[in-house]
C-alpha cells in the first residue's frame, strides 16, 4: 500500500469547478461550483480500498436564478457517498445505493411541490435512472466534477507512464514526475480527435505522499472548464 492511502484516513479538501462559457466573441460567463469534502479510508477488503466521502459544505457563484436553485437542492442527495475503489483509482462499487434511492424519493418528493413542467419531470427521470444504473452512477460519481480528483491514480505510486480510457472518448496519459519529496503527476490526452474535446490537460502535485493539490482543464468549443481539488486539513 501506498503513503499516500496510509496518511488518508482522514483528510478534507476543497474541491471547485469553474465553468466559462463564450457566448460571442466579447461576452462570456462564469459560474463557480465549490464544495468542501471529508475524505474518510477505511482500509482495504477483499483487493479493493473502502472509502466514505462526507461533503460538509457547498459553495455556489452568487448568481442564483430558479434553476441554479433547484440543481442546488439536487446536490445534496450526493453529499454522503460509501464507495469502493481500486488500486488503478477507479470506483467499483457504492456500498449506500439503498440510501441514495430512498433519499432521493424524499428530496424528489420535496421539489415536486414546487417545481413543475416537463424540464423538471425529465431532469428527476435522470436522476431516478442514474439511481437504477449502479454503473451508470458510478460513472457519473468518479468524474472530474463529482470526486474523480480525489482519485486520480495517485491511490497507488507508480514510477513510468501510465494510460487510461477516458469516458469522453479519448485516452488520458499520466506521467509522474519526481522531485526529492515531490510527486507531481501531469495529464496530458491522446486521440482527442472526434470527440469534440478541444484540450485536455491537469497536474496533481502530492509531497511527503500527501495529496496536496491538483486541477484538470477541458476545452470543448465554447466551454471551458477547470476541476481543481486542494487539500486544507
Amino acid at each position: 500500500m501506498s503513503g499516500i492511502l496510509q496518511n488518508l484516513h482522514q483528510k478534507i479538501y476543497r474541491l471547485e469547478t469553474i465553468i466559462t462559457e463564450q457566448k460571442n466573441p466579447v461576452y462570456a460567463t462564469q459560474k463557480k461550483y465549490g464544495r468542501e469534502v471529508e475524505v474518510y479510508y477505511y482500509g482495504k477488503v477483499k483487493e479493493e480500498h473502502e472509502f466514505q466521502i462526507l461533503v460538509t459544505h457547498f459553495d455556489f457563484s452568487e448568481e442564483e436564478g430558479t434553476m441554479d436553485k433547484f440543481l442546488k437542492k439536487i446536490s445534496y442527495l450526493f453529499d454522503e457517498i460509501e464507495c469502493r475503489v481500486d488500486d488503478e483509482g477507479n470506483i467499483t462499487a457504492i456500498d449506500n445505493l439503498l440510501f441514495l434511492r430512498l433519499r432521493w424519493t424524499k428530496i424528489q418528493a420535496d421539489l415536486s411541490e414546487t417545481h413543475k413542467g416537463e424540464a423538471v419531470d425529465r431532469y428527476f427521470s435522470q436522476i431516478s435512472d442514474l439511481l437504477e444504473d449502479e454503473k451508470k452512477l458510478i460513472d457519473f460519481l468518479g468524474s472530474y466534477q463529482m470526486f474523480g480528483l480525489l482519485f486520480n491514480g495517485l491511490l497507488q505510486a507508480f514510477e513510468t507512464k501510465k494510460k487510461r480510457e477516458s469516458p469522453e472518448g479519448f485516452t488520458e496519459i499520466m506521467t509522474p514526475v519526481k522531485e526529492g519529496n515531490t510527486m507531481s503527476l501531469k495529464i496530458s490526452a491522446e486521440n482527442l480527435e472526434q470527440t469534440g474535446t478541444n484540450d485536455f490537460r491537469g497536474l496533481f502535485v502530492s509531497r511527503e505522499d500527501q495529496l496536496e493539490e491538483g486541477f484538470i482543464e477541458v476545452k470543448k468549443n465554447n466551454f471551458h472548464l477547470k476541476h481543481s481539488l486542494l487539500w486544507i486539513g
